[in-house]
């Protein structure tokens, strides 16, 4: 008898629930938190009004708040700062001195990034506290930016800087009064002019560019001629700095 045929053992692999990786938690993660945004519009509709939802409905579509706060049952929200109103500037007639300062320089700042002609002429604009008021004062240099030596015309770039400024003075309201300076340099005898002649006619030519173009000549106090008696540079009474241009905005009484 003859033994019988050896069995062959066969092996079945089951596919079971091995293991698939952590794809399942992401996606089940961003359904919870589908979720959740979704329970949080439908309690914020059911929270506010008619009215408050027009007025989110209109920021999402323009990305402007009402002027007023929004508000949920009474409950006041709170508007971010990055919306926040900065609080307006005070009117021209009821600012200080460093308003003022801080307003002009800004301005002649902005101007020089628009007029890329006269931002060197921008550079030599100062603009200063004093004890009578706000003195923009223009100041010349070796190049002769501001007038030709012993003549009262005043040069292209410092009139256009002067019509300008108009604006900024036009917005205002206090008295002006507009000096010329000059350096010690005296004129030869029999020349028939001085320095005080000298600075006086510039003082003037910068008058007539800034009332034609709107500057209401009753605000001007006075033109004045300071000659070389007020040098900006003492040490040094012939260097060009000492030729100036300016405009005081008088914002003290003028003493009786």
């Amino acid at each position: 008898m003859s033994a019988p045929p050896a069995r062959k053992r066969v092996i079945k692999k089951v596919a079971g629930h091995g293991h698939h990786g952590g794809a399942w938690k992401i996606a089940y993660a961003d359904f919870v938190t589908a979720m959740m945004a979704l329970f949080m519009v439908l309690w914020l509709l059911a929270s506010t009004d008619q009215k408050s939802r027009e007025e989110i409905s209109n920021y999402f579509r323009t990305g402007v708040l009402p002027d007023a706060e929004l508000a949920m049952n009474g409950g006041a929200t709170y508007v971010p700062s990055i919306i926040e109103k900065s609080p307006a500037p005070p009117p021209p007639d009821q600012q200080t001195l460093d308003d003022t300062v801080k307003s002009l320089k800004d301005a002649i700042a902005h101007m020089a990034e628009n007029h890329v002609d006269l931002a060197e002429m921008a550079g030599k604009i100062k603009v200063v506290a004093t004890p009578d008021g706000v003195l923009i004062e223009a100041n010349d240099d070796d190049a002769g930016m501001l007038f030709d030596s012993s003549s009262s015309r005043l040069k292209p770039g410092l009139e256009e800087f002067l019509r300008e400024l108009t604006p900024m003075l036009t917005k205002r309201t206090e008295p002006l009064e507009i000096q010329g300076h000059t350096d010690a340099t005296q004129f030869t005898r029999g020349a028939g002019k001085t320095n005080w002649e000298l600075s006086f006619e510039r003082a003037t030519e910068a008058r007539k560019i800034l009332e034609r173009n709107g500057l209401d000549p009753g605000r001007v106090g006075a033109v004045i001629g300071r000659g070389s008696t007020q040098l900006a540079v003492p040490d040094e009474p012939y260097s060009p700095k000492n030729r100036r241009l300016t405009v005081l905005l008088r914002m003290t009484p003028v003493a009786t």
